[in-house]
């Protein structure tokens, strides 16, 4: 049983929040990666930008993925976030690895690590820090009570 603190409950398996932020950055990066290649493919679209564009989707898909992680848990979104980001960009190389069939790490692997870490980091802590929705939302037609009231004669 989730035990409660405060406005948001305890992760009892908080390893389902971590392989829901990868597949979420999957879910995000994989269509992200085939709209670049149908503009590589059918536009004039300069081919010194395409490292810059892979790395915006990356990035963006490990922040999201950041940020789910940081949700599903209650502190240490940092950590959760970044350790995303690790294995995320450890799955992309050794996917990238066996395919090219070259196990090397060079400066812009290194980068790209070190980047999809604290695109993950950032994330996370964004996550653990965002506001909880309420259950309901309140009826907005409705007068809301003045909560001065009390104080004034």
């Amino acid at each position: 049983m989730p035990e409660k603190s405060g406005l948001k409950s305890v992760t009892v398996r908080s390893g389902f929040g971590f392989l829901h932020a990868l597949l979420t950055a999957y879910a995000i990066t994989i269509p992200a990666m085939f709209i670049l290649a149908a503009v590589l493919t059918f536009t004039d679209f300069p081919e010194k930008y395409v490292t810059a564009a892979v790395l915006i989707a990356t990035l963006s898909a490990l922040f999201v993925a950041g940020f789910k992680a940081g949700i599903h848990n209650e502190k240490n979104g940092a950590v959760k976030g970044a350790l995303t980001g690790l294995v995320y960009m450890l799955i992309l190389y050794l996917a990238s690895s066996v395919v090219y069939n070259d196990f090397m790490l060079n400066k812009r692997s290194v980068i790209m690590i070190i980047s999809g870490i604290l695109a993950g980091a950032v994330g996370g802590i964004m996550g653990i820090n965002r506001k909880a929705r309420p259950v309901s939302r309140p009826n907005v037609l409705r007068k809301r009570d003045d909560i001065l009231k009390k104080y004034r004669k």
